[in-house]
């Protein structure tokens, strides 16, 4: 069955973003939205040219994301899947990998020869 291209972009981005993740469905995203499982697929299923700011928003906090940057698709595939598994993390759990990230950088900063160096 032929579906009618998606009017809407945001809905034609959201498709694309969960036919390209084999752990995401409609279902868990709208768990993961906290959304009733029908308002996702009804936007789907009636082609919406539309979607509410606040149910694109709570979607894109579902993903890891805002709609900015879902919308602009700025994010590389490995900054989106490093988002999508931060969501993920309890708010001690950030704060680690905040300070392990910060870690790294000062390591990596400091590997790197100064200008005027040899190195």
């Amino acid at each position: 069955m032929n579906q009618p291209e998606l009017k809407n972009q945001f809905l034609r981005r959201l498709k694309a973003h969960i036919d390209a993740d084999e752990n995401l469905n409609v279902s868990k995203l709208a768990v993961d939205a906290d959304l009733s499982n029908s308002a996702i697929r009804l936007m789907f299923s009636r082609n919406a040219e539309s979607v509410r700011l606040s149910t694109a928003d709570a979607i894109c906090k579902a993903l890891g994301t805002t709609y900015k940057d879902f919308m602009e698709g700025a994010a590389t595939p490995e900054e989106q899947e490093i988002v999508r598994l931060v969501s993920q993390l309890s708010a001690k759990e950030r704060e680690l990998l905040l300070t392990f990230g910060k870690g790294l950088v000062a390591a990596q900063d400091q590997s790197q020869p100064k200008s005027g160096e040899d190195g």
